[in-house]
């Protein structure tokens, strides 16, 4: 049970980071597609220069959040 229950929390504070990243990109990409605004990488587009700047690793660690969280539910499942 306290495997099911901290798997839990690791897939929620996942989702939770995951969403909050890329809602702070969306912001922050009206803020460089405004005229006096960063400029934003023709390559990456509005949207993926503001996911790069914001980083990468909130992402990593969401997907490791993930992968830990699915472990913890699995073996407690599998108890």
């Amino acid at each position: 049970m306290k495997n099911l229950i901290v798997g839990g929390i690791g897939v929620l504070a996942s989702i939770l980071l995951f969403g909050v990243t890329l809602i702070s990109a969306s912001i922050y990409s009206l803020y460089l597609s405004q005229p006096a605004g960063g400029g934003w990488d023709s390559n990456l587009g509005v949207f993926g220069t503001a996911l790069f700047n914001i980083g990468t690793i909130p992402l990593l660690l969401s997907l490791v959040f993930f992968i830990i969280g699915a472990r913890y539910v699995y073996k407690g499942i599998k108890e």
